[in-house]
């Protein structure tokens, strides 16, 4: 998985949960809205399963930077 769809992901779960009256109260303002116990509930194990999600991907995309320059070190381009 890349940056982009972890990104979007983490959007769109967001999203998805805050359309679902049973974690989130929508009211007449954003004043006014709110997370129910559920939602928190279930939006703090989202968020705790998205930072793994996350700090895979960077750790996926620093070795894949890492390899590609060792690659161009041993052939001989400058970086």
């Amino acid at each position: 998985m890349d940056r982009q769809a972890a990104k979007d992901l983490l959007y769109g779960g967001i999203l998805e949960l805050s359309q679902n009256p049973t974690y989130f109260y929508k009211s007449v303002g954003s004043d006014y809205s709110q997370w129910t116990e559920r939602g928190i509930m279930a939006l703090t194990e989202y968020t705790r399963i998205m930072a793994c999600i996350m700090i895979h991907t960077e750790h996926e995309e620093l070795d894949r930077r890492a390899k590609h320059m060792v690659i161009n070190t041993l052939k001989g381009d400058t970086i």
